[in-house]
């Protein structure tokens, strides 16, 4: 497969990049614009993302408008984004997106075309996080808490309530006796 945007056989694509970025790992790339800054290839074990799996995996849920699978291919220092690391991904539809720690960017269409024209600023396209929430109506909202993920939510919910509520209750104490101290 070619890393193109005419290839549409997904798992192969991004099982070919995953392959890539590993027997490539830690090779620099220069970018042709902005003129300077070089693609560091590496999975998000090499990114300033390491430690936080939860932010990326975030990435392909709550920023485009469809769910989506990404490949980490590394990260650009050194570009006009406010970020030390711009960490570059690709996903099924073969687009390239980039992390700058609030906002993901549509920065190419394809692999090749980020290595053919740089990556832009700004952004062909800017993401932020619970964007394809926006325009839901409530009954989607209903549907989405009777759902699978509405009802785990709702189970963490209740779990993170119980796990708290002897220090609120504690809390809640203190309160109403400050109060009556203030009102004597």
């Amino acid at each position: 497969p070619t890393t193109g945007s005419e290839n549409k056989d997904v798992p192969e694509y991004l099982a070919v990049v995953s392959k890539i970025v590993s027997e490539n790992r830690g090779k620099e790339m220069p970018l042709p614009y902005p003129d300077g800054p070089k693609l560091t290839v590496g999975p998000v074990e090499d990114t300033e993302y390491n430690d936080r799996p939860a932010v990326v995996n975030a990435w392909g849920k709550f920023y485009l408008p469809k769910t989506t699978k990404m490949e980490v291919i590394g990260y650009v220092e050194g570009t006009s984004y406010p970020c030390d690391q711009l960490v570059l991904v690709t996903c099924e539809d073969q687009k390239v997106y980039g992390f700058d720690g609030d906002e993901l960017h549509l920065v190419a269409s394809c692999l090749n075309q980020m290595f053919t024209e740089g990556i832009p600023d700004p952004a062909l396209q800017s993401y932020y996080h619970g964007e394809p929430f926006k325009d839901m109506t409530k009954e989607d909202w209903a549907k989405v808490k009777q759902g699978p993920v509405g009802k785990r939510l709702e189970e963490e919910r209740r779990k993170l309530v119980a796990s708290r509520k002897s220090a609120f209750m504690q809390n809640l104490k203190i309160i109403r006796q400050r109060q009556r101290w203030v009102s004597v």
